[in-house]
């Protein structure tokens, strides 16, 4: 959502290929976002540190946003600002992206060049209010103070400003935005509410509002570190954090039990911010490769815990014209524009997983750094498909699968570490063709392969049967 988008003529082909099913226009920027200012373009507010209010320009805004994801077929999601209170702000935009030319503001998307609505049904409403008050280190000129600026029009932010709503002034202007955006909107419109976590924001806001909230998005920080560089330990605890440190299907299960206790299970949990390893160091390691197998792991854990919805914080960071400033968590580089390890994650689940998710076990997950196994079955043309991740840094396990069934043939794609680290590679050559190999034996309707899985790399298997008998694997 910045002027590091350019030149998209490069960028766009990179997000294509990553495949992503949709992408969020939002993130705490969103709450600093003046998304008419610039004729369009938009204007984001740099609070910093605060003793100076720098405006700048987007140069990406909603319309960039939304061709974009017309082109790759992606679903949109839009947030509002909530932060300034401005409800003809969020009305407008809807009546932008979905109003026809008979409005105002359609018939300004048409002079713009589009003349058919966007029809963007899924919107959130702000982004993590709970963090007003919070601060955020930026060393090493001080620290970064979220959301002080409540109900103050842009024109008037000031530095010096502290101003933060409270769950309750947060409950009280759900209501009235839904109300605005509902009435300039032709096409229904579903509503998401994101948080950062902290249980406090819940029954307050939510239990005013059981009806107008479709979505609850709980934002997912498996951990962080304070230090100023990464070492081995900090990889382990990262990519380990899924299954010990936060383990993510108990962190579902909670918030579901928080709904369940306000009387609101009709309201889907997502997870539309799953970040891990926030260090705000230039780390190329972690960054360009190895949280590849953060968010290889943490998409099983979601499909696992049945959310509808899912997505890793960022698609694309960096800026071409100032290639000293590391883009710390793009899965796409914009300093030289090339691909990191998760962006071909997300096009090998994207491209070959199967819609229904089956049993899979490991028998060394290594309290969550070791291998871990995903499994899923095709409707399409009933083909198995595995996903495996080796997360240690250093060892090779030759481990032998078990499926269920009796196989013809198993065709293997992977990710390993096989290039330097820096760009334009980033760690990787990308999904290798590994060929077709086939069973190494079948006994009792059981099929056996030993594959030798590589330190830090991403295997995916499609599974031709003979005939489907039961669906589940373990190995």
């Amino acid at each position: 959502m910045s002027s590091c988008f350019s030149p998209l003529a490069e960028v766009q082909p990179l997000i294509a290929a990553t495949k992503p099913s949709l992408l969020r226009f939002g993130g705490i920027a969103a709450e600093y976002l003046d998304w008419e200012a610039d004729s369009l373009g938009g204007v984001f507010y740099i609070d910093f540190v605060d003793t100076l209010l720098i405006p700048g320009a987007v140069n990406f805004g909603v319309d960039s946003f939304l061709r974009l994801c017309e082109v790759i077929n992606a679903e949109p999601i839009l947030t509002v600002n909530m932060h300034i209170a401005d409800t003809g702000l969020a009305r407008r935009m809807v009546e932008y992206a979905n109003a026809d030319t008979t409005t105002a503001m359609g018939q300004l998307r048409a002079q713009r060049g589009h003349p058919e609505p966007y029809n963007v049904s899924i919107w959130s409403l702000g982004n993590e209010p709970d963090i007003a008050g919070g601060q955020w280190p930026v060393p090493p000129w001080g620290y970064w103070t979220f959301y002080r600026h409540f109900g103050i029009p842009f024109a008037n932010w000031s530095w010096q400003d502290s101003v933060f709503w409270t769950p309750q002034d947060f409950a009280n202007l759900i209501p009235v935005y839904v109300s605005a955006m509902e009435g300039a909107s032709p096409i229904p419109l579903e509503f998401i509410y994101s948080i950062a976590g902290a249980p406090s924001w819940i029954r307050p806001v939510i239990e005013p509002n059981l009806n107008l909230i479709d979505y609850l998005d709980v934002h997912y920080y498996a951990s962080s570190a304070w230090d100023s560089t990464a070492d081995t330990t900090d990889y382990i605890e990262w990519l380990s954090g899924t299954d010990t440190i936060y383990p993510a299907e108990a962190v579902v299960q909670m918030y579901r039990d928080s709904l369940d206790a306000i009387g609101a299970p009709h309201i889907e949990l997502v997870v539309l911010e799953y970040n891990s390893g926030i260090i705000m160091v230039p780390d190329p390691l972690w960054w360009n490769y190895l949280t590849g197998l953060f968010i290889a792991d943490c998409i099983g854990h979601w499909m696992h815990a049945g959310l509808k919805m899912a997505a890793v914080y960022s698609i694309h960071e960096g800026d071409p014209d100032n290639p000293s400033d590391f883009p710390y968590f793009g899965i796409i580089r914009g300093d030289s524009v090339s691909r990191r390890m998760p962006s071909y994650v997300l096009e090998l689940y994207n491209t070959y997983f199967g819609d229904t998710l089956i049993y899979a076990f490991s028998d060394h997950k290594n309290t969550g750094y070791g291998i871990e196994c995903w499994a899923s079955k095709r409707s399409s043309d009933n083909k198995y498909v595995l996903m495996v991740i080796n997360k240690t840094l250093d060892s090779t396990y030759a481990m032998t699968m078990q499926l269920e069934d009796s196989v013809q043939s198993y065709h293997l794609y992977n990710i390993t570490n096989n290039a330097v680290i820096g760009a334009p590679y980033n760690g990787t050559t990308g999904i290798e063709n590994q060929g077709v190999f086939v069973p190494d034996s079948i006994r009792a309707g059981w099929s056996y392969l030993t594959v030798d899985f590589e330190p830090a790399s991403v295997s995916l298997f499609e599974v031709l049967p003979y005939l489907s008998i039961n669906e589940s694997f373990s190995g």
